[in-house]
């Protein structure tokens, strides 16, 4: 019989082997973090038409128009990404204080066209949005500034809703509803505060996720 003489790869071999992958990987990487952080941010912007789409949804309910355009600078709506409405039936704000936040018209003596004092718009506004959402806020995906790429730990959506009723929806730093409408311009159609407020996502205006 015929001996088999198999040595196998030698040690320069497999170091030559080793040294391509690792060139084709550090070519590849780079085109492949692109990718996954464009799609990525397709996701979010995916969301962000959702979103919109619900708000302008539960702006055909006439007390929930007039209580979301009846302050002077706006509503805007918080959504904590993830966050659970907190009910299957009849969502209020009180049981979804943890995925909704509202800051708008606080005159308690303010009341719709039909009698609907501000509480009662907010709980009609939530159930809308929770029944059109599934009960859930969509999930970020993209965790970084979109134009820094630097990380961003904690993030919310934030629905503007102008006192003539358009809706725009945005992507920022969590826990700015403060100085949200003090920073927007209308005209502009764009947020203006400084390095303090940075919102990542308009999904018609922002450059970043285009």
């Amino acid at each position: 019989m015929k001996k088999m003489n198999n040595k196998g790869f030698s040690l320069v071999e497999l170091i030559i082997v080793i040294a391509i992958m690792a060139i084709l990987a550090g070519a590849i990487a780079p085109a492949l973090i692109r990718y996954i952080d464009k799609s990525r941010r397709s996701n979010d912007v995916s969301s962000c038409d959702t979103i919109e789409t619900s708000v302008n949804t539960a702006l055909g309910n006439e007390s929930i128009s007039e209580y979301l355009t009846s302050n002077a600078a706006g509503t805007v709506i918080t959504l904590t990404p993830a966050g659970k409405f907190g009910s299957t039936t009849g969502y209020t704000l009180a049981k979804s204080n943890k995925a909704i936040a509202l800051v708008g018209n606080t005159d308690t003596t303010w009341k719709s066209s039909s009698g609907k004092t501000i509480a009662e718009c907010q709980d009609l506004l939530v159930n809308e949005l929770g029944q059109s959402l599934n009960g859930t806020v969509p999930k970020l995906k993209y965790k970084k500034d979109a134009k820094t790429n630097d990380a961003e730990p904690s993030q919310s959506f934030y629905v503007y809703v102008s006192p003539k009723g358009s809706v725009e929806v945005y992507i920022g730093e969590s826990g700015k509803e403060a100085t949200f409408t003090s920073n927007y311009d209308a005209t502009a159609k764009v947020l203006d505060g400084g390095s303090d407020v940075v919102y990542e996502i308009c999904p018609e205006v922002c450059d970043s996720y285009q």
